[in-house]
């Protein structure tokens, strides 16, 4: 906010655990029209990729997130290891990096095979469409590819190991037991001569594994929370791999490159989500050898969250002004004018709330509580202010001002408080990784603005706006 105090100009933020200004006064800049424009794709590689592995595309006019977003276009045919040609037209999202830069990661099997499970090549042609929230689109010329297909590892089963979950989620909720599968293509299947490993590695800070009898107990084995434990399935019949969330199965453990034998996989869950946070990515690794040493590897992602995240962009609107008071006498500047400074003497406290437009039957299609207040969302680090605080004077610093009073001139500090809304959108999420809209969450915050007025009339009117609702 800038005021004009005569010949001098006093610019101050005020700050209560984020950046809340008073829009008063100034100009509106005319808006940039912006175009849609057509992008421009230099490389897209490797010209192999395994399930779980991405590609590039380089070029130069990708849309802003902000204006909008990419579509990717891959068209072309894809010859399996049977020597079959089936036809490939879809359309996916690839992740936005920058205006020159795209990746796109093939999961959750070989998506250019109808079965998604054959060895192969594709080729064909991509393009990327820039697609403008205005409804516009504009495509990229094509550019020609090869993709190899390379020995992979396939999540057949992704999920918690109880409910009716889908196969594979991208996410679930903390302290949930998960169940995982995983089929090699393109490895030998193992057999009791020739057996495949698979190597899964779990990071110890993200999951939470417990064991049965016959081994050490790997946690007094880590030094930090970046420690991991490994398990080694060996399968002497298929190429499929199975570890979950209770039952009898051996596996060889491991606690880093410490040996620590063979014992059953009793507990398998997602950790508890402690701090501010709400969520974190708990990727998966797992590795398969068979018995010629061909390899391949996959990195499973999970997103783990509580049942409900608050989404705030960090915008507020001042609702209403108080009447503004004036915390000073009148000031002279006498003949040779005078340095002033004011510092917050007269203490005002004022508590935040939060209130919710809540969609309990949205709630309850989740399986989440009917009462907001029960969900145990993490409000405060939503907003980034402690949602049960309270906003004082003496702890504002920016009503600590300085200034100068000309010559034959009068001032007074004045000061405003004002009502602020914060407002955020929550999000409920169930073990399954689904996620449905649970209404808008609203902080009342407070704003202190400090106003030093000066005139030839003691005491000056103040220069703060006019105290009422604001709409």
């Amino acid at each position: 906010m800038t005021r004009k105090l005569t010949s001098l100009i006093l610019l101050f933020a005020v700050s209560c655990g984020g950046d809340l200004t008073d829009p008063g006064g100034g100009t509106t800049p005319t808006p940039e029209v912006w175009e849609n424009v057509k992008p421009t794709v230099y490389v897209a590689s490797p010209g192999e990729l395994a399930v779980g592995q991405s590609m590039t595309i380089l070029g130069q006019d990708f849309i802003e997130p902000s204006e909008g977003q990419q579509l990717l276009n891959i068209r072309g045919s894809y010859f399996d290891d049977q020597g079959t040609q089936h036809p490939v037209d879809m359309q996916v999202t690839p992740t936005h990096v920058n205006k020159t830069k795209l990746t796109w990661k093939m999961w959750p099997n070989i998506v250019f095979h109808p079965t998604g499970d054959r060895l192969g090549y594709f080729l064909g042609e991509v393009r990327v469409i820039n697609v403008g929230k205005d409804g516009t689109q504009e495509p990229s010329d094509p550019y020609s590819v090869r993709v190899d297909v390379a020995p992979s590892l396939i999540a057949r089963v992704v999920r918690p190991s109880t409910g009716s979950c889908q196969a594979v989620v991208t996410g679930t909720l903390e302290k949930v037991g998960m169940a995982f599968t995983v089929e090699a293509i393109g490895l030998r299947a193992g057999s009791v001569d020739a057996p495949i490993s698979f190597h899964w590695h779990f990071l110890a800070k993200h999951w939470k594994l417990s064991f049965g009898y016959n081994t050490t107990n790997p946690d007094a084995q880590f030094e930090n929370e970046n420690d991991s434990y490994s398990l080694q399935d060996t399968v002497t019949s298929g190429n499929v791999s199975v570890v979950h969330d209770g039952g009898d199965k051996f596996f060889l453990l491991k606690a880093g490159s410490d040996l620590l034998g063979d014992s059953s996989l009793k507990e398998l869950r997602t950790q508890e989500i402690k701090g501010e946070g709400d969520k974190f990515e708990a990727t998966v690794n797992v590795a398969a050898v068979d018995a010629s040493g061909k390899t391949a590897n996959l990195a499973i992602p999970v997103e783990v969250s509580k049942s409900a995240i608050l989404h705030y962009s960090g915008a507020s609107q001042i609702v209403e002004r108080m009447p503004s008071i004036m915390v000073s006498e009148c000031i002279p500047g006498g003949n040779i004018g005078r340095n002033v400074t004011y510092r917050e003497d007269k203490s005002e406290t004022r508590s935040r709330s939060v209130s919710f437009n809540y969609n309990a039957n949205a709630a309850l299609t989740l399986g989440l509580p009917s009462n907001p207040f029960a969900l145990g969302a993490n409000l405060s680090a939503g907003f980034g202010v402690d949602i049960n605080g309270s906003v004082s004077t003496t702890e504002t610093k920016a009503l600590d001002i300085s200034s100068q009073i000309l010559p034959g001139i009068y001032a007074t500090f004045y000061r405003q408080t004002s009502k602020v809304q914060r407002l955020g959108h929550l999000v409920g999420r169930n073990r399954c990784g689904q996620s449905i809209d649970l209404g808008e969450v609203m902080l009342t915050d407070w704003l202190f603005t400090p106003d030093l007025a000066q005139g030839n009339a003691c005491p000056p009117p103040t220069n703060l706006p006019a105290s009422g609702k604001v709409y």
